[in-house]
């Protein structure tokens, strides 16, 4: 952050942001023409109430009272508007002379010497980063782990950085179909699941939900691949009643979805099945 933070301070981007606080003094000063106009407006309400006042037979005291609150609202509405305008116009920046834009110039050639300051504390740098950072978009690759992020800075500095997300599939992951085949490269190879997950994170690949591969992801890719050790469920005394019937587990494997939320499934009647025991084992 600090590296793309000086860059953004280049004395190039000084240049460009001492133009827009040029054009923002053009809108303040646009500003302070609504607000002459508007206590005008009031200045001559005022005047107008006082005049119908003055004006009223002095006999006739209801009508009287009445101009003469008028003439009270007036006034009070008056001061009030000259009061906000005053906190609004306390509010806005001052217009930068030219020492000043001289002075942000010269700050601006020593940018690092002065982030790294020790007068400069964290709160200094925070202030910094938000006056210098306009926005911030994201943008993801389809349904990939991957992804950009590009700041766009004041000076209309951009910066992009790639990250990768978590997916919550691992056929989400943009290159899966590459990552399968080199397990069962390495499983060929005689590769155990610990040794094919350290050589997948050393040639950079990830997997969906975890920053890296462990030994239990790689097993249950191999399973998908066919090469893993399966536990037998089926026995003579519990055939499957077509070829299209399949565990929970196998189903799960299948569609690549975790075991629990085929069970959801299946406890909330998405599924149709069965249970059947071989041994201790529910399947």
């Amino acid at each position: 952050m600090t590296s793309l933070i000086l860059e953004a301070l280049s004395p190039a981007a000084i240049d460009v942001s001492i133009q827009v606080a040029e054009d923002i003094e053009l809108d303040r000063q646009q500003l302070h023409d609504g607000w002459k106009q508007r206590l005008e407006r009031a200045d001559h309400e005022t005047a107008l109430a006082r005049r119908r006042y003055e004006a009223v037979d002095p006999d006739n005291r209801l009508v009287a009272r009445t101009l003469e609150r008028d003439w009270e609202a007036a006034i009070a509405t008056k001061q009030a508007l000259a009061e906000h305008r005053q906190r609004a116009i306390a509010r806005q920046p001052a217009r930068l002379t030219a020492q000043e834009k001289d002075t942000v110039r010269r700050l601006a050639e020593d940018v690092p010497a002065l982030w790294r300051a020790q007068s400069t504390t964290s709160r200094d740098r925070q202030t910094i980063a938000r006056m210098m950072l306009d926005r911030v978009v994201i943008r993801v690759f389809g349904e990939t782990e991957r992804a950009e992020v590009k700041c766009h800075w004041a000076g209309e500095v951009v910066t992009s950085h790639p990250i990768v997300r978590t997916v919550r599939r691992f056929e989400q992951v943009e290159h899966h179909d590459k990552i399968l085949d080199r397990i069962a490269a390495l499983r060929a190879e005689g590769a155990t699941a610990r040794q094919i997950a350290d050589d997948l994170n050393a040639e950079g690949w990830t997997p969906a939900k975890k920053p890296r591969f462990d030994a239990l992801i790689v097993q249950k890719l191999l399973v998908r691949k066919g090469l893993g050790k399966k536990r037998p469920v089926w026995s003579g005394n519990v055939p499957r009643r077509n070829d299209d019937e399949v565990t929970l587990q196998e189903l799960a494997e299948q569609i690549g979805v975790h075991r629990q939320t085929a069970y959801g499934w299946l406890r909330r009647g998405k599924l149709k099945g069965r249970v059947a025991r071989v041994g201790i084992q529910r399947i």
